[in-house]
């Protein structure tokens, strides 16, 4: 699976997954309960699609022979942009802090079935340890 593809598929499913925490958080907590999912979920999915960008970019860097500092920019304002999001949404006090960490814990989950649904197997030529 290359990085796109694998992009792809956690963004659709764990889209899909927020949503659905989006859902029952609204029935179980209210509006702000919800808010805080959708928010901390969008925050979380968003910054996965730029670290994907970001590992791809440096990548090609490496193999074009090296890494000059100025290409680490990118890393820096992504994390500078996903705490300020954060930052953000929580002193909006419009979503509450519990769906905001709900929203933010759907992406690892996503991302560690999606490897191993679609990763490497020991048929495709990897070694077993």
């Amino acid at each position: 699976m290359t990085t796109p593809e694998l992009e792809s598929r956690v963004l659709l499913w764990g889209g899909a997954l927020v949503a659905a925490l989006a859902a029952a958080a609204a029935l179980i907590g209210g509006r702000p309960a919800a808010l805080g999912v959708a928010g901390g979920g969008v925050i979380a999915l968003l910054n996965f699609r730029w670290l994907c960008r970001d590992a791809t970019r440096l990548a090609q860097a490496v193999t074009e022979g090296g890494v000059a500092r100025w290409r680490l920019l990118p890393a820096l304002l992504r994390q500078l942009g996903t705490l300020g999001a954060l930052g953000a949404l929580m002193m909006s006090e419009v979503a509450h802090p519990a769906g905001v960490a709900v929203g933010l814990a759907a992406l690892p989950p996503t991302l560690l079935i999606q490897g191993l649904r679609h990763g490497p197997t020991p048929a495709d030529g990897v070694a077993e340890r």
